[in-house]
């Protein structure tokens, strides 16, 4: 065994394992085929996710043995637990931080979620829910039984056809839903890439501009399978804005995928303050300087799944489709930036604090578009 490819807390959990007792694991590849062909001459089940280089598997002690001496296999991880990042509820509408006529307009934001209920601001005057995906209970029309995916979509493209005060940033935005948290508001990391898959693939069909990623899990290496998939889909051309976390104030606590260092991450301002709320995550991480800038978390009121329809929340979930609905504000008006322009111009209209980068990033957003 290569002690030295797998994970610590897979390492620690493997002298356990036998034939009777297997654990899901995910393979990082350097070479996807030769890995492929590896385990389909040795028989093993698995599934392949060709777009982030790696594989997941259920393997017992003596698999993940042969698997870690095997040449072109770079790491073996465990399936971490990917929750959402919502906090407390508090009692304040959100506060605009643009005023725009692009409003979105010709892009489709891809949420990656709870799901969605059809809120009568996403579906008056026609529906702008042009597709759902359930990976978790396979129903064919939109739900959301936790609410999170519901209240982040509205952030981003709620349209205010109830209540204008609630008005998302991107109200003219088309929407994907794909429900790859549960009830509880979890998932394992092989339902989130199986998301993240379908993004790569259909992105071109939906017109995908931005995904938002408002959920985060334990970063598991550099290495880390949710890291790869959001660089993934980063190197394709898409615009990803993932949260922080909600793990502060303490220092190295940016999740996965956020500690990618190629995509959007969001960190938590606390307007009333304007600083730096307690529970936004920091940075460092291992590839340098998180979150990229922090936008509005804390007593955030927007749309619910159920009646009175709307409702309040506080995290880093909160702050990211605020950036993701501005991100498809500036396709709409651009439609020719690319998401690395997009970033840079997010960077560009921040304003600093502290200057403190691994606490604020480049500060809080600013700008009217």
């Amino acid at each position: 065994m290569n002690k030295n490819k797998i994970s610590p807390e897979l390492l620690n959990s493997v002298s356990v394992l036998d034939k009777n007792h297997t654990d899901r694991i995910f393979i990082s590849s350097n070479n996807f085929w030769s890995t492929k062909q590896f385990l389909d001459e040795y028989k093993y089940r698995y599934t392949p996710y060709k777009f982030a280089n790696c594989f997941a598997m259920n393997a017992d002690f003596d698999d993940i043995s042969i698997l870690s001496n095997q040449e072109n296999i770079n790491f073996i991880h465990s399936n971490p637990i990917v929750k959402i990042q919502q906090l407390q509820i508090d009692n304040m509408n959100l506060s605009r931080l643009t005023q725009n006529t692009y409003l979105g307009q010709g892009q489709t934001i891809c949420f990656i979620d709870t799901g969605i209920y059809p809120h009568f601001d996403f579906i008056y005057p026609k529906s702008r829910i042009i597709k759902f995906i359930d990976l978790i209970n396979h129903y064919p029309t939109p739900y959301d039984d936790n609410g999170h995916g519901t209240f982040v979509s509205g952030i981003a493209c709620g349209n205010g056809k109830i209540n204008n005060k609630n008005i998302g940033f991107a109200p003219r935005a088309n929407i994907i839903s794909i429900k790859a948290l549960g009830q509880k508001g979890n998932s394992n990391s092989n339902v989130i890439l199986d998301a993240m898959q379908w993004v790569y693939e259909n992105h071109k069909v939906y017109n995908i501009s931005v995904v938002c990623m408002s959920f985060g899990a334990e970063v598991v290496s550099n290495n880390d399978p949710l890291t790869n998939g959001a660089a993934a889909l980063w190197k394709r051309g898409i615009t990803v804005v993932a949260a922080a976390g909600n793990s502060g104030p303490e220092k190295g606590t940016i999740k996965s995928p956020g500690n990618n260092p190629n995509i959007i991450t969001v960190g938590a301002l606390d307007e009333t303050s304007m600083q730096t709320a307690d529970f936004s995550s920091r940075g460092p991480t291992i590839y340098g300087h998180k979150p990229d800038l922090l936008a509005p978390a804390v007593q955030i009121r927007s749309c619910d799944n159920k009646i009175p329809l709307y409702t309040n929340m506080s995290g880093t979930s909160v702050a990211t489709p605020i950036v993701a609905g501005i991100c498809a504000d500036i396709k709409s008006k651009w439609p020719n930036i690319t998401n690395n322009e997009i970033k840079k111009f997010l960077i560009s209209h921040c304003k600093k604090i502290t200057g403190d980068i691994d606490t604020e990033g480049a500060g809080y957003l600013t700008f009217n578009i």
